[in-house]
C-alpha cells in the first residue's frame, strides 16, 4: 500500500514537472538591448585583440644574462645550486674518508654500534655480491 502511494506522489511531481517545462518553453526569453550587446563585443573584441599578441617569452628575460645567470636559472635557482653543493661535498666526504668516518661522525654513534659485522657474516665481506647470490639459491 505503501508503495503504490509512493508511486502516486512521484507521478504527481513528474506532472508538476512536466508542467513546469512546458511553461519555460512556451516563454520566450527577453531580449538583449542593443547598447549591452554592443558594448560586450567591443570589450570581447579587446580582449581578443590582446590575447593576440604573444608575451614576452623566457629568451627576452634571458637576453641580458651573463653565462653564469643563465646556469643558475637553468639548475633552479640559488635553493637548487644550495642543496647541489651540499650533496657534492657529502659525496666527495664519503668518497675520500670512506664510508667508515662516516659511522664515526657525531650524532651517528648509534648507527656505528648496529653495523659492526657479526662473526658469521665476516666470510661475505671478501665475495663480490653475485657469489653471495648464487650460494643462496642453491
Amino acid at each position: 500500500m505503501a508503495d503504490r502511494e509512493n508511486h502516486q506522489n512521484q507521478q504527481q511531481d513528474v506532472d508538476t514537472l512536466e508542467t513546469l517545462f512546458a511553461e519555460a518553453r512556451a516563454t520566450r526569453p527577453d531580449a538583449v538591448p542593443d547598447g549591452l550587446m554592443s558594448s560586450i563585443t567591443a570589450a570581447a573584441a579587446a580582449e581578443q585583440a590582446l590575447r593576440a599578441t604573444p608575451p614576452p617569452g623566457p629568451a627576452a628575460a634571458n637576453r641580458n644574462r651573463s653565462p653564469l645567470g643563465l646556469l643558475l636559472a637553468a639548475l633552479g635557482g640559488w635553493p637548487a645550486v644550495g642543496g647541489l653543493v651540499a650533496a657534492s661535498c657529502t659525496g666527495l666526504w664519503i668518497g675520500v674518508a670512506g664510508p667508515e668516518a662516516l659511522l664515526g661522525a657525531p650524532g651517528l654513534d648509534s648507527l656505528a654500534a648496529s653495523a659492526t659485522v657479526s662473526a658469521d657474516y665476516a666470510a661475505y665481506e671478501t665475495f663480490d655480491l653475485a657469489s653471495v647470490l648464487a650460494e643462496d639459491v642453491q
